[in-house]
């Protein structure tokens, strides 16, 4: 499930009483270390105003949550990248954990619900899409949310058996380089026959927008390839890149894709 189906489960969350830890912690290489200090005066800071507060139930769930962002930290430090955000409720059984691109503001709560304002702002920005390179015998499919890319798909044309085979994870890129030394021989038989080889893939690909739950398409790629595709698609697109980025990084095709 996407990001979206996690905020409106999220949404749903709420106790009585304050029951809900929400982080925001800045990790970014601004911040030369200096998360671990804010995470710990942030979180002491709660404790705190729950000892004060006399509320020896909200303290104690408090103090078992508390421990669970310190494992969970203790566990991922090197997953560490821009920002982490946590939702906790011992009450509501609730541990989520993001680790994100982008910067947040550092920002600790304790309230009856979750506060998830600054990640729907930033879902609002970046929704979780499909994001579609196009190049004459290959094209690439990239996962994303929040404008990270979770999962890549290299799909290269067989001019043997006029089909796409599908490839998975970091080694696509060494077959994409082989398949396009290929292109001087099938060009012509592909671009005679490009709509109809796309028609194929364009169905793959929104059987993957339904099970990756991406809220939208975007397509990227040299004019006339980024319109053929577009046109096979029973989804409109978000927006259609006329830009060949098939060898551009993943954050520049995440920018283009997004801006």
């Amino acid at each position: 499930m996407g990001l979206a189906s996690d905020l409106k489960r999220l949404r749903d969350v709420e106790c009585k009483d304050k029951c809900v830890l929400s982080v925001y912690l800045n990790t970014g290489p601004n911040q030369q270390g200096d998360w671990n200090i804010h995470l710990k005066n942030g979180l002491k800071r709660i404790g705190e105003y729950l000892e004060a507060s006399g509320d020896a139930t909200q303290l104690k769930s408090f103090k078992k949550l508390r421990k669970q962002v310190d494992d969970e930290l203790g566990k991922h430090r090197n997953d560490l990248t821009r920002s982490l955000v946590i939702f906790a409720s011992e009450q509501n059984n609730l541990f989520e954990s993001y680790y994100l691109q982008h910067d947040v503001e550092t920002a600790f709560h304790w309230e009856t619900k979750p506060v998830l304002e600054p990640l729907e702002a930033l879902h609002t920005k970046y929704p979780s899409t499909g994001v579609i390179l196009t190049n004459l015998d290959h094209v690439t499919v990239l996962d994303t949310s929040l404008g990270h890319v979770d999962a890549a798909f290299l799909f290269a044309f067989d001019p043997e058996t006029e089909e796409w085979v599908r490839f998975e994870g970091t080694a696509s890129g060494d077959r994409m380089a082989s398949s396009s030394s290929q292109v001087d021989k099938f060009d012509r038989r592909l671009a005679e026959n490009l709509n109809r080889f796309y028609r194929d893939l364009a169905q793959t690909v929104e059987q993957m927008k339904g099970a990756h739950d991406w809220e939208g398409l975007v397509v990227i790629g040299e004019a006339e390839l980024a319109n053929s595709f577009r046109d096979e698609l029973r989804t409109k697109p978000e927006r259609v890149v006329h830009k060949n980025l098939s060898k551009s990084s993943e954050s520049h095709i995440v920018e283009a894709a997004f801006h």
